[in-house]
């Protein structure tokens, strides 16, 4: 699935918003921590699971990423839940 990411930075910090998913927002320090907490965000909104994110999140501005579904949560256990 493609989805359109704003960027924005104000304050220092980096935020995102999703236009066609409303309330659908992230941040982050770095364009990385950015992408990851991106990549939670929409997976939650979409699946109740986190997501992997292709296309690139160069800088501030409007960015095309394609997103799916990630089978299971980082770090879960076959059988159960994480933790």
């Amino acid at each position: 699935m493609e989805l359109q990411v704003v960027v924005r930075e104000e304050h220092g910090v980096l935020w995102s918003e999703v236009p066609e998913l409303p309330g659908c927002f992230a941040s982050g320090a770095t364009l990385s921590e950015l992408r990851d907490a991106l990549a939670e965000a929409i997976g939650l909104y979409l699946w109740d699971l986190p997501a992997q994110l292709d296309g690139e999140l160069s800088g501030t501005g409007r960015h095309t990423i394609t997103v799916r579904p990630v089978a299971a949560w980082p770090g879960a256990q076959a059988g159960g839940p994480a933790g």
